[in-house]
């Protein structure tokens, strides 16, 4: 590449940080959508969780689009299509026609999402790539930071609608910015087949992995409890603990653990391996969630704000930790195939967190218990899998 590292890392946290930003800039709005559409706020979680359906639908069809054109097109098309579906959201009028366009805006976002997986294994292997994605995981954290705050910011001076039409001005950015300097990395030579039998095979190849398959549907776990946070956290902040307006800046406060463990874990994956971290952090995070849903079941009016925030930063700096290296860990055995190889990893691992997701969100009751529950059920489970994924031998793509 002509770029320096260090401005790739800028670039790859950009495009992660597309679906990211099209889930925490809205939380603040979610209630005045509630009130629009005339649903409860149970409901207006559907309009995070449309975005992960596009999300997990759109890598399907990014990853082949990419090994056959190069991965720019993939980013340039999504793009395109997030735009649309931006357009389509700001005119909403109806729940149903607000969903359309977070499906498409989801869908649109996982192309640039998927390309960063393809992007970094193109370059990477191993502990190096996994110290890539943690820097770039680290950058990608200001995205939680500022996002809930932004979103606010729009609702100060407008409608929520206006949220819709400054994503369309930060796709267009992105879109600018790729075309000028990033370097296509795919080589002609690596370069695969669109027929429908030569897809077909290599997804067979990619799903026939163990270890890849394995750690999709792992990261799907952790992803699961992460979604039913988002869907449920502005309920969560504003009804049970009534901070009102104050929402992004606790929303906020909350990414600054997952930044410490992503710059930790860049200095630590060398040496300790990815395996291990992801380990150590998931018997952490399952035994506060659990201690905790303990603790929460004595007291008569729940727990304070300030102790489910102390929860929540040992939950967030474990995250930090897993994301990065769960991705690495599924496509370290896919080599070449990494464009395929990232739409299935990614679109497994996005299935399964979906349900998971609206299954904790879904969930509230007034409370954080079914939040803490949902984070504690998906660590012991990662965890189990984990042990069982470590004892597979490890064959190559």
């Amino acid at each position: 590449m002509r770029i320096s590292q260090r401005e790739f890392v800028i670039i790859i946290a950009c495009l992660m940080s597309m679906v990211a930003l099209t889930i925490d800039a809205m939380l603040p709005a979610l209630g005045l959508m509630a009130r629009d559409f005339a649903v409860d706020g149970n409901a207006i979680q559907l309009v995070i969780t449309g975005v992960f359906a596009g999300h997990a639908l759109g890598q399907l069809v990014y990853g082949p689009i990419s090994d056959k054109y190069g991965r720019r097109s993939s980013i340039f098309l999504g793009l395109a299509i997030f735009s649309l579906g931006s357009v389509i959201s700001a005119s909403a009028t109806s729940l149903e026609a607000m969903l359309m366009g977070r499906f498409l805006q989801g869908f649109g976002a996982s192309g640039p999402r998927v390309m960063v997986v393809a992007l970094v294994r193109d370059c990477y292997s191993g502990p190096a790539m996994a110290r890539i994605m943690s820097f770039a995981m680290t950058l990608f954290m200001a995205v939680p930071i500022m996002s809930p705050l932004v979103g606010q910011g729009v609702l100060l001076v407008g409608p929520w609608q206006w949220i819709f039409g400054l994503y369309v001005v930060i796709a267009a950015i992105l879109f600018v910015w790729v075309f000028i300097r990033l370097d296509e990395t795919l080589k002609p030579e690596n370069r695969l087949s669109l027929h429908p039998k030569k897809l077909w095979s290599t997804m067979l190849h990619v799903l026939a992995n163990p270890i890849a398959t394995g750690y999709a549907l792992v990261s799907g776990l952790v992803l699961g409890g992460f979604m039913g946070y988002l869907s449920s956290s502005q309920q969560i902040f504003q009804r049970t603990y009534g901070v009102g307006e104050a929402f992004p800046f606790y929303f906020a406060v909350l990414a600054l653990p997952t930044i410490g463990a992503s710059l930790l874990n860049a200095k630590l994956v060398v040496r300790f391996g990815m395996y291990r971290l992801v380990q150590v952090t998931n018997v952490m995070t399952g035994t506060a969630c659990l201690a905790f849903y303990v603790y929460a079941q004595s007291l008569t009016k729940g727990p304070s704000l300030g102790e489910f925030m102390a929860l929540c930063s040992i939950i967030f700096f474990g995250i930090g930790f897993r994301f990065g290296n769960l991705n690495a860990l599924a496509m370290e055995p896919l080599g070449k195939l990494a464009g395929m190889g990232a739409s299935v990893v990614g679109s497994s691992a996005t299935l399964v967190s979906v349900p998971i997701g609206m299954w904790v969100g879904m969930s509230y009751d007034g409370t954080v218990l079914p939040l803490v529950l949902g984070f504690a059920s998906t660590s012991w489970v990662t965890f189990m899998a984990m042990l069982y994924l470590n004892r597979l031998p490890k064959p190559a793509v």
